[in-house]
């Protein structure tokens, strides 16, 4: 990852690609797809019976979760990498037949390393890492949203915010994932997550207090477009109470 991590920073003092994909605001460069072309070199050398599914190589890449998968996401937090150059990360998630059984966040700018091999401890920058707290109420905390949720109020989602101390938008599954680990908020939503937005989070946050579910309640599809909620218990039981379909 940190290899990766260094062709990034070397790229932005570069002439940058920058397209668009699904619409003006899904943006993709020329780095999103050499850092995850890099990845999938590496993976398909050392294991070249995996099975790999990267946000850069389309959707359909994969039908299902049976065997060994790794879920890449190359930049996650683009438009941050192209406006901001910051606030992004790299995130890859390995699962077997369907679990999660490693899992990874790579704060590129900030060189701040999360990993997880399921079973064994959290780590950070090499180091065994404890969350700071194993509860947050909605109530002492902030919290973080897509910001589609809370400016339409979807869900009942502006009271759900006047239960917490202020809701912040990363723009970024990554930046708001690592937050949660960090003990930063209490509690994060989003709309729509692809499985690349997921994937590290899932194998990272298996072990910890942290709930990880769809916004109902329900169980995550890791196949399809998810709306997700991540949250310690307190929250996460404030956020069920507030939630309406």
């Amino acid at each position: 990852m940190q290899e990766a991590g260094q062709r990034i920073r070397e790229q932005l003092t570069r002439p940058m690609q920058v397209k668009t994909k699904s619409g003006p605001k899904d943006l993709v460069t020329n780095v999103d797809k050499s850092t995850e072309a890099f990845f999938r070199e590496k993976i398909q050398k050392t294991y070249p019976n995996d099975k790999i599914l990267g946000e850069e190589g389309g959707k359909d890449q994969i039908k299902d979760l049976t065997g060994s998968v790794w879920i890449i996401d190359p930049i996650d937090g683009t438009t941050n990498f192209v406006c901001q150059k910051k606030n992004f990360a790299i995130m890859i998630g390995y699962f077997v037949d369907g679990s999660p059984a490693f899992g990874a966040i790579y704060d590129v700018m900030q060189d701040d390393y999360f990993e997880r091999i399921c079973g064994k401890e959290l780590r950070r920058n090499g180091q065994v890492y404890s969350l700071p707290c194993q509860d947050k109420a909605l109530k002492d905390s902030l919290m973080a949203a897509s910001s589609r949720l809370v400016l339409g109020n979807i869900h009942n989602f502006l009271e759900i915010v006047d239960h917490s101390l202020g809701f912040r938008c990363y723009g970024s599954a990554s930046m708001e994932i690592l937050a949660l680990l960090k003990g930063d908020i209490a509690l994060y939503a989003a709309m729509n997550l692809k499985p690349w937005d997921l994937a590290a989070g899932m194998a990272l946050l298996k072990g910890t207090p942290i709930r990880i579910t769809r916004l109902d309640g329900g169980e995550i599809n890791l196949m399809t477009e998810t709306p997700a909620l991540m949250a310690y218990p307190s929250a996460y039981a404030t956020f069920l109470e507030n939630y309406k379909d």
